[in-house]
This record gives C-alpha cells, structure tokens and sequence, in this order.
C-alpha cells in the first residue's frame, strides 16, 4: 500500500481537499459573489469525500475471513454530519444571503420642510 508522509493516499487527498476549500471560502469570504462560489466548493468537495470514503479498500492479508466492513459506522457517521451540515448551511446561507429583511426608513419629512398651514402636532394635556 503507498503512503504519503505515514498515511493513505485516500486520507492525503482528502486532507488537501478539504484545506484548499477552506482557504479559498476564507479569500472568498468579503466578495459580493463569493457565497455561491465556497458553496460549490464545499459541494463538489462533499461528493469527492463520499466517492472517496465510499471506495473499497484494498485487502491488507492473505486470509480468507467473512468480509466484514469495519469502518461501516463512522462511514455513516459521517456521511450524517456531513449531511446536517450541508443541509444547515444551505438554510443559513438562504436566510442570510437570500431572505434578508428590508427595513424602512424614518419618515423625517412631517414637521420638517413641508408647510402644513397651522397645523400644530399634539404636545399632549
């Protein structure tokens, strides 16, 4: 099996991956489009770590056992965080980015500028 600095070629492509999105949504961070760039980054991403965590390993020894898939847990572990995650940045990113509110401004002009005759605003008993 090839390793790559003590660990996996799968673990090595992942660990670049995932650096490489997360310092592009930090240089993307203040751009007016940015949102949807980090968000495909994170996206396509997501898929190539599925992909990657979804491929076989290869056999490590030579004896015949059942095959029993020992990682099969923190497989859907992750997959569930990664989904939640997923999921939860996209309402935050609709809410934030898409859903904004509007607020109106204060009316200034009543009493000021505009002549109303004699009208005088009530001060109260």
């Amino acid at each position: 099996m090839a390793l790559v600095f003590g660990i996996g070629v799968g673990l090595f492509i992942l660990i670049v991956l995932w650096t490489v999105v997360i310092i592009a949504g930090l240089l993307t961070m203040k751009w007016s489009n940015g949102g949807p760039i980090t968000a495909g980054a994170v996206l396509l991403a997501s898929v190539v770590t599925i992909i990657l965590v979804l491929i076989p390993r290869g056999e490590t020894s030579d004896e015949k056992t059942d095959p029993v898939d020992e990682i099969f847990i923190p497989r859907i572990i992750m997959l569930c965080v990664m989904s939640l995650s997923a999921l939860l940045g996209g309402v935050l990113w609709f809410v934030m980015k898409c859903v904004q509110p509007v607020y109106a401004k204060q009316s200034t002009t009543l009493y000021h500028g505009i002549n109303y005759g004699n009208y005088q605003p009530y001060k109260g008993s």
